[in-house]
């Protein structure tokens, strides 16, 4: 498809999004059209050239929902991220399920739309790698959602235009990972308390071409620890680490508590080489912000020129203009 005939599509499919009742709901009580998300998701017709709603009402849904390709152009809406929550038990380290597995929601198609849920995997720090939410399409929005976990929590896999608004992102080590282009902002970051012996790390990038427009880009947030790991003072939490070789995160416009460590970023190895990743820090303010006593990477910098982070709005980066605005998400289409 051209890029033209791809434009004229998504500018089809958008101006069908408005205020329209649900097409499938769901309650576990049976008052819905179905008792699981799954068999909702099951009844989406493939490759809908319209968007198909789900209503999922609250209560607690315990399963792991796969939204796969071929069922694009899709919005789930729950009652409130206190009120909806679909909930994962697995994990690497209990259940045996990797990162592709464990996911209480995978979204592997285009043009998705997820609000006022929560998106649990409560296997706990034991658990090891238990992610919460993976993305692995393109166009993916989540507003007003709570993504918990601990270990790998958001995995924004692979795709583009991945954004995150007004979310709580719970976590303890490379909790918001992967290799997309995503955006998250005006949201709150919470760094939970890990194992004995464990520090805590935020972000894990997974860019391995310096040519792909990838980057995990956190802008307007708060990065907060939560109560429990606030009374473990002695809990290392470091900004970032390289997964991958051309790791690229920027963090902007937010606000840092002081528990990040003075370093602010570690090696994910140390053979990391970290002459060829790509981490910024602009305009942060909160104790955690201070960049005094920040790494020496040739790979590390730290930006006061707005020129140098236009490139990372969401009107530049994501193509926030295109799509966001008709699903009538909210956002900063550049530095505020």
């Amino acid at each position: 498809m051209s890029v033209i005939a791809f434009l004229l599509l998504l500018q089809f499919l958008l101006a069908t999004v408005s205020a329209q009742p649900p097409d499938l709901t769901v309650a576990l009580d049976g008052t819905g059209d179905y008792r699981s998300i799954t068999e909702a998701v099951g009844a989406i017709p493939n490759n809908s050239p319209s968007f198909f709603r789900i209503y999922i009402k609250a209560g607690v849904y315990n399963e792991n929902v796969v939204i796969p390709a071929e069922k694009g152009n899709v919005i789930l809406s729950g009652d409130g991220m206190d009120k909806t929550k679909i909930v994962s038990t697995r994990s690497q380290n209990i259940t045996g399920h990797g990162i592709g597995e464990s996911a209480a929601l995978d979204i592997s198609s285009d043009f998705v739309l997820v609000k006022d849920i929560s998106i649990v995997n409560n296997a706990g720090p034991e658990g090891e790698q238990a992610v919460a939410l993976r993305t692995a399409g393109d166009f993916i929005a989540c507003l007003r959602c709570s993504i918990e976990g601990y270990q790998d929590t958001l995995y924004a896999d692979q795709g583009t235009n991945h954004f995150f608004f007004n979310c709580e992102i719970y976590g303890t080590i490379d909790f918001i990972f992967g290799a997309a282009s995503v955006v998250i902002q005006n949201s709150t970051i919470l760094a939970r308390r890990p194992l004995d012996r464990q520090y805590n790390v935020i972000t894990a990038d997974g860019r391995t071409d310096d040519t792909v427009n990838t980057a995990i880009v956190i802008h307007k947030c708060s990065i907060i620890p939560t109560p429990e790991l606030k009374a473990q003072s002695n809990v290392k939490t470091y900004l970032g680490r390289p997964w991958k070789t051309f790791s690229r995160t920027i963090i902007m416009q937010s606000n840092i508590d002081g528990f990040i460590d003075s370093e602010g970023w570690v090696k994910f190895r140390d053979s990391s080489d970290v002459t060829t990743l790509y981490y910024a820090e602009f305009w942060n303010s909160g104790p955690g912000s201070n960049t005094t006593g920040r790494v020496n990477w040739p790979g590390y910098h730290i930006l006061t020129n707005p020129d140098d982070v236009q490139v990372f709005t969401v009107e530049k980066f994501i193509r926030g203009s295109e799509w966001l605005k008709k699903l009538d998400v909210p956002y900063f289409p550049g530095l505020v």
